[in-house]
């Protein structure tokens, strides 16, 4: 919030227009640009939103108190596993006391989740959705194919949970773009693997691939060899051999262009349609996505159930 106030108040002078502010994540920044849409500490600082890979279906049962109380809950067993009483003992830890605490008693990360806590956020989610969300904007949400199918499956719930209550325009996507070598290993658009068509950063897939982001559909990571012939392995670690079995190439580029100009259309207008076809709005009677698909074109398609594999 202070971040936004700051570009209100002075990025004029850097040539931009405060009037015209977008915001978007992938994964956790997803999560973030929601939170900030249903924060009224926000509300004016931003007009479109773009939300990639950061979903969850909303609570349609819990009250703020509660999800205060949850929270508190979650933060004492933190508290407990680590052996400090107060915020000031817990301030003298490294970061990795937490890290690794959570760890030795597998933990996992899914549990920490925004909460009610009357002042950043006020209400629910779900309460913002049937009282009217504090930033109704614009907005773009979409996942890839090869997500996790939790991220996957949380996407129609939640666009079914809040579409009848949202006033603004929402256009949704399921990128599908893999490289021509990593499609020849059976590999499908990864969690994140978006990301360097969007930032035209083709080495971006390798440190996803590093990240063990890049999965087969089994769960496992794919065997690269020694393409390079230097005697380590892409599989052991070898950059090189990641990006050569990419082989990634001028079709990728078409793709990293597209998703360019479909993300700056809608920060600069609204609507992200490229020159080459017209993206509709979803609505859930139209029941419409936009794919970008896997020969450079993208097409509009219906049925979000069935693209998110759920059918």
């Amino acid at each position: 919030v202070m971040a936004l106030e700051w570009v209100r108040d002075n990025i004029a002078a850097f040539g931009g227009n405060a009037d015209n502010v977008t915001i978007f994540g992938q994964s956790g920044g997803g999560g973030k640009t929601y939170s900030l849409m249903n924060s009224p500490q926000a509300t004016g600082l931003f007009h479109k939103a773009i939300v990639m890979s950061g979903f969850a279906p909303m609570d349609t049962e819990s009250v703020p108190a509660d999800s205060l109380a949850e929270s508190e809950a979650i933060g004492s067993a933190l508290f407990d596993r680590v052996g400090v009483d107060s915020l000031e003992e817990a301030r003298q830890l490294p970061w990795t006391a937490f890290t690794d605490a959570d760890a030795e008693n597998n933990i996992p990360r899914q549990t920490y989740r925004p909460n009610a806590d009357y002042y950043y956020q006020p209400k629910t989610y779900y309460q913002n959705v049937l009282d009217g969300m504090p930033s109704d904007v614009p907005l773009m949400a979409g996942v890839t194919a090869g997500d996790y199918t939790s991220l996957r499956g949380a996407l129609p719930v939640w666009l079914e949970q809040r579409s009848q209550d949202y006033q603004s325009d929402q256009y949704v996507y399921k990128f599908t773009r893999v490289p021509e070598g990593w499609e020849a290993l059976g590999l499908q658009s990864c969690h994140g693997c978006e990301l360097p068509y969007l930032f035209n950063h083709p080495t971006g897939l390798v440190q996803n691939f590093l990240l063990g982001l890049v999965l087969t559909p089994e769960g496992t990571r794919p065997e690269i060899g020694d393409l390079n012939g230097n005697g380590v392995t892409g599989s052991a670690g070898d950059p090189q051999d990641i990006f050569l079995s990419m082989q990634y190439g001028a079709d990728d580029a078409t793709v990293s262009e597209l998703m360019m100009t479909m993300w700056t259309n809608f920060a600069k207008t609204g609507d992200p349609s490229p020159s080459s076809l017209q993206w509709p709005a979803y609505t859930e009677a139209n029941d419409t996505y936009l794919e970008i698909r896997q020969d450079t074109e993208a097409s509009v398609e219906t049925g979000v159930d069935a693209a998110m594999g759920l059918d």
